[in-house]
């Protein structure tokens, strides 16, 4: 049985799985690539199936026409003398403009998806020349396509440092394949690999938390919308900041500078302090207003909150920790915890890491940042910003260390799903 190799732009993977699926329902043996994310190794699972090809299939429009993916997939297939099938699979392609090699070779019409246009597929097929024994020495493979979204992840994932402007070039390069019409799902994958490096960028992230919110509408089917100018904030004098008591923040203003803050912003502009991601209320509450602190959001009933600090508290005490919980004075739930034995008491207070879960609305907010632990039997209700001081950044920077904020995140969001 002849094997057929689809070379295709994930524009267009519907209608090349309706290709796909109508040959192998005649019996065609038809292999195609579709895998999210990869690498190198990815690339030679690729270029091993073309080698191993009888037909090279190339479902012309005008995304693959225009993509290097698929470009090199077809040098690499001619390199090879394998016969090569032009499949047209939507419109927009001038013939006139074709150049060669697919210019000199009978385009079979596949646009309609009907049961005629899959039997001349397979007519096709079966006309096709038999395909030569390879060649010895193999052409040299091509590189892999900087333009695949899973060489992207590779370099998210990398555990060398990103400089600045590979930090931004990799942001522009998924605003790239947002624009050329990739799935929104894969490139809000990758921005958020992105998003979660312990190196990124304040400005950088800020783009990023744009880029997700627009994503996240487009996935919902909403368009978005541009942002309306930022009102104009009144700026008291740096010497009146510095004395100011109030320790709660005005509304959508970044609460170390004061300027004006996008909503669900995760960064200041201005400053690049840390928001939390959220500026927006709930139950009457500013939510992540805790300078220092991370949050997440995620979507879960207000009947299952009780059972996700439940699972979160058995996680933690397997990996020993000790834990302890109380309310708030802003009606949500603080769960403390230090690891065991290993952290030395602080005047009679151990440093700790603080969790806080916000809930409301099908949602719970989970805020976490440094801390001290508290002896529990000496407070009833205790106050965030009391509890949560400003000065412990080497606390912080401990837990940052032992990457305790993500595991706790990624623990969460393994059971729940993130907004």
């Amino acid at each position: 049985m002849r094997k057929v190799f689809v070379s295709y732009s994930r524009n267009n993977l519907e209608v090349v799985t309706h290709l796909v699926d109508d040959l192998q329902a005649m019996g065609v043996n038809t292999w195609y690539d579709q895998t999210l994310t990869g690498g190198q190794r990815w690339w030679d699972n690729i270029l091993a199936g073309i080698r191993d090809c009888d037909i090279f299939i190339f479902a012309l429009s005008p995304e693959s026409w225009e993509s290097e993916a698929c470009r090199s997939e077809l040098a690499y297939g001619l390199g090879l003398a394998k016969p090569i099938l032009p499949v047209l699979v939507a419109d927009g392609i001038k013939m006139n403009l074709l150049s060669a090699p697919l210019a000199e070779i009978q385009i079979t019409d596949y646009r309609l998806r009907d049961k005629g246009a899959a039997f001349a597929v397979l007519k096709a097929i079966n006309a096709a020349a038999d395909a030569p024994a390879l060649p010895d020495p193999l052409p040299a493979p091509p590189p892999v396509p900087v333009s695949y979204l899973g060489t992207l992840k590779d370099r998210i994932d990398t555990s060398v440092s990103l400089s600045p402007q590979e930090q931004n070039l990799l942001f522009l390069e998924l605003e790239e394949a947002i624009d050329e019409g990739r799935s929104p799902a894969e490139v809000r994958d990758l921005l958020l690999c992105l998003r979660r490096r312990d190196d990124l960028l304040a400005k950088v992230g800020t783009k990023i938390d744009a880029a997700l919110r627009g994503l996240d509408q487009k996935i919902a089917g909403k368009t978005p919308k541009k942002p309306a100018p930022p009102p104009p904030v009144s700026v008291p004098p740096i010497e009146h900041r510095a004395n100011d008591v109030s320790l709660t923040p005005a509304v959508n203003a970044c609460p170390q500078c004061r300027k004006h803050i996008e909503p669900d912003s995760q960064f200041c502009w201005s400053c690049g302090s840390p928001l939390g991601g959220l500026s927006t209320t709930q139950a009457g509450n500013t939510i992540g207003k805790i300078p220092g602190s991370k949050s997440r959001r995620y979507a879960c009933s207000s009947d299952d909150v009780a059972q996700v600090i439940g699972e979160v508290r058995g996680w933690l005490n397997s990996q020993d920790f000790d834990t302890q919980q109380m309310g708030t004075d802003e009606d949500s739930l603080l769960l403390q915890i230090k690891k065991r034995g290993s952290w030395r008491d602080l005047v009679g207070m151990a440093t700790s890491l603080n969790i806080v879960f916000h809930t409301g609305d099908d949602t719970l907010i989970v805020e976490i940042g440094a801390g001290k632990w508290v002896d529990k039997a000496a407070v009833g209700t205790v106050s965030l910003f009391i509890l949560w001081p400003l000065a412990i950044t080497a606390g912080m920077g401990a837990w940052e260390q032992m990457k305790m904020p993500e595991r706790i995140f990624d623990y969460i969001g393994s059971r729940l799903a993130y907004r």
